[in-house]
């Protein structure tokens, strides 16, 4: 720190050419230049899903797109017109590669003959439409699969070629079925990640714009001189610039985790080196000391502080690089990155400014700066603290503890639900979907027989597959090979095998592949998530393990893009739990190293534990399931926890070793660092709280358990912290209870 305070007072022009070369990287990355292909931004790795695509389309059973038709009564002439020609429009669409609705289903006699369930209305024979009606929505193709059994819901289920035909797909649906009294709604996977990446795109400059104003105005109202919140803001905005140039570089920007909530981080964790800086800055300049001198300790006082509060949430950032997820590791990476540049842009950029001629008129008189006021009134808690030391400790502990346990209970979960707007029409129709066919998710079983295998063994096997999907209430409306074939008209008694030949090829292909010797049995699911279903997956495999040993030439696979989802996420989820102990631990021994004391690294613990302890204890109490984002934000809020306690623990050994008692020293540093750690919790929760407008719900619940942690951590360091720090101060040069205590007197410190 003694070379970055002479480079910065006596050796500026380094100073600035430092700055340049820092620059440099960022700035290829912006013009262009690549150290790593960019990555894409999903859950789940690409080959994951490419596999899951390719399984579904052999037997054209991807049905990424779903128009969810309403109506009190389908069956009229002119609307039953007005759909046959929507979907017949549709079907030309050259991005519709698939279309099934409840039109097709058919009825086949034994001389071929077809007959539309739904006819057309261009006959000359009058239409009982009741009958009609009727028919359908009992029908084992069309119940409960693309129709609602009340009739009143209606379902077109697609196959589409991209997610940014939804638009004219919905357009030409629209337009068609608006006039008859038709309500059209689109939903589907692909919809629905097409609706999360317009909403992704919408708060990306929205979020950011809003945060940098809000902290903008808090830090006018704290500071009181525009000056000071350039010269403290300097450095921040620098670290972001270079951070986004870092994504760029490493190919990160497409990280949806990073592209949003990494900025808004980044500039609130670098404000809170730069308020440390420039507070302690203005306090020197406050009584008397030359501007030169002011930059020279305030960087040798602050800088040791802000270097190993960078280096605890570095380690917390970049513990989620430990994850399998590329997004998450590349989020981990880039974060970590982030928090090493924003550093030095900080001790570096910030003091050259104040050491120019902006920065000479940016300090204030104590009297006439309101948080030392307000500080100094409320010493009246550390007094507290201090005097009832072991009662406040004991009861850090059991909360610490309580909530702990709590947190314990949460269970890693994901639905698509929870990454999309609950106010748009993608979500509200999957969730009528749920309500009414249940769901538009699906479980398929693929059964595999061996060539020499008999027909109606064949078929016992997929009856035995279909009835293990269907004793499984969280499964509706199984169907199978067995399920078309009720559109043959047979005489009783006969082998039902015998007519498959019948079927018509597009119909039987959705279920029957002899070609590859593999037959499917599909069912719906509702969007209950991983957790919710985690059970029901496992008791299908143990049921299925047991088939396989009573046939054990066939082979079985169980699949479904919420197991496949599900678990990706959970192992994620798992992982960076993992990461984050392993990081607490590292943390943790830093600071023994970096403070010389074991007794100070332990005494760190309960005030860090506490703030994660009750975000994740209220989590339990909003919903027992835990996302991505939420483990996400574990990690970085423990770097972010840190920090305040580093800066107090660091002030506070400073003062005991110029001679203070524990309860002088945890007064002075109440004051004076107290009043930097409310300024940036006030400015970073609400720099963060903007991520709460944000219409994704993994944003808000990360925001929420971030400001959440942020709010407890302010206690935590100034009531906890200095309960422990009076039970076990520990003894350092120069300690001395009766030695008058060398401290800045009350007037001089803002």
């Amino acid at each position: 720190m003694k070379l970055l305070a002479e480079i910065c007072v006596e050796r500026r022009a380094i100073g600035w050419l430092v700055v340049l070369l820092l620059s440099v990287p960022p700035i290829l990355g912006v013009v262009g230049w690549r150290i790593a292909e960019p990555l894409p931004s999903g859950w789940v790795a690409p080959e994951v899903i490419e596999e899951l695509r390719a399984a579904e389309e052999q037997f054209q059973a991807s049905a990424s797109l779903v128009l969810v038709l309403e109506c009190d009564d389908f069956f009229q002439a002119d609307r039953v017109a007005a759909l046959r020609d929507t979907v017949a429009d549709l079907r030309e669409l050259p991005s519709v590669r698939y279309l099934a609705w409840p039109g097709d289903v058919q009825e086949i006699s034994l001389f071929g003959r077809r007959t539309d369930l739904l006819p057309a209305t261009e006959s000359e024979d009058p239409v009982d439409w009741p009958s009609v009606r009727e028919r359908l929505v009992s029908h084992p193709l069309v119940a409960g699969n693309l129709m609602s059994r009340t009739g009143t819901t209606m379902l077109v289920v697609m196959d589409v070629v991209s997610r940014t035909d939804t638009p004219t797909i919905r357009q030409v649906a629209v337009s068609g079925l608006a006039p008859a009294g038709i309500r059209t709604r689109v939903t589907g996977t692909m919809a629905l990640y097409d609706v999360h990446d317009r909403a992704l795109q919408e708060d990306h400059l929205r979020i950011q714009l809003l945060a940098y104003c809000l902290v903008g105005f808090l830090q006018l109202v704290i500071f009181r001189r525009p000056i000071a919140i350039i010269v403290a803001c300097a450095g921040p905005v620098v670290g972001v610039a270079w951070t986004m140039g870092w994504l760029l570089l490493i190919g990160q920007a497409e990280n949806e985790l990073a592209k949003i909530i990494l900025p808004v981080m980044v500039i609130m964790i670098g404000f809170t080196d730069g308020v440390h800086l420039i507070v302690r800055l203005r306090q020197l300049r406050a009584v008397g000391r030359l501007p030169a001198d002011s930059v020279r300790q305030a960087i040798l006082q602050t800088g040791p502080a802000c270097f190993l509060t960078s280096v605890t949430t570095a380690i917390g950032f970049g513990s989620l690089m430990m994850s399998q997820s590329d997004m998450i590791a590349g989020f981990g990476r880039a974060s970590a990155i982030g928090v090493v540049v924003t550093f030095l842009a900080v001790v570096i950029v910030s003091p050259l400014l104040a050491m120019s001629a902006v920065g000479q008129r940016m300090h204030v008189s104590a009297h006439s700066d309101p948080l030392a006021r307000l500080m100094k009134r409320l010493t009246g808690i550390v007094s507290f603290s201090s005097r009832f030391a072991r009662s406040v400790t004991i009861t850090g502990i059991v909360v610490t503890g309580l909530c702990l346990v709590a947190s314990s209970q949460l269970v890693p979960d994901d639905r698509v639900s929870d990454r999309v707007p609950q106010d748009c029409e993608e979500w509200q129709a999957m969730h009528h979907c749920d309500r009414n066919v249940g769901g538009i998710r699906s479980a398929r079983l693929m059964i595999g027989w061996p060539e020499d295998a008999s027909r109606r063994e064949i078929w016992e096997v997929v009856r035995r597959g279909e009835r293990l999907l269907s004793e499984q209430q969280a499964f509706s409306n199984p169907q199978s090979i067995r399920t078309a074939m009720t559109v043959v008209k047979r005489p009783p008694g006969k082998e039902v095998t015998l007519f498959v030949s019948r079927l018509p090829e597009s119909l039987k292909r959705r279920y029957f592949r002899e070609d590859i010797r593999t037959a499917l049995v599909t069912a719906r699911m509702q969007d209950l998530g991983f957790a919710g279903f985690a059970p029901v997956f496992a008791q299908v495999e143990r049921q299925l393990k047991q088939l396989q040993t009573e046939y054990p030439l066939y082979t079985f696979d169980f699949y479904s893009d919420v197991v496949v989802e599900g678990r990706v996420v959970s192992q994620m989820i798992h992982e960076m739990m993992d990461s984050l102990m392993m990081a607490a631990v590292i943390i943790f021994g830093i600071l023994a190293v970096g403070f010389g004391s074991l007794r100070t690294g332990l005494i760190s613990i309960i005030p860090n534990l506490m703030p994660l302890a009750v975000s994740g204890a209220i989590r339990l109490w909003l919903g027992s399931s835990m996302g991505v984002a939420g483990a996400c934000s574990f990690a970085i809020c423990l770097g972010i926890a840190v920090d305040d306690t580093i800066h107090y623990l660091w002030h506070f050994r400073h003062e005991r070793r110029r001679g203070a008692t524990a309860l002088q020293a945890n007064q002075a540093t109440f004051v004076t660092v107290g009043s930097a750690l409310l300024m940036t919790t006030v400015v970073m929760t609400a720099g963060l709280g903007t991520v709460l407008t944000s219409r994704l719900p993994p944003h808000v619940n990360f925001a929420a358990m971030a400001v959440t942690t942020l709010a407890v951590a302010l206690p935590a360091d100034l009531l906890f912290l200095p309960a422990l720090l009076t039970l076990f101060p520990g003894r350092v040069a120069g300690d001395d209870a009766t030695q008058p205590p060398n401290v800045d007197p009350p007037g001089d410190v803002d």
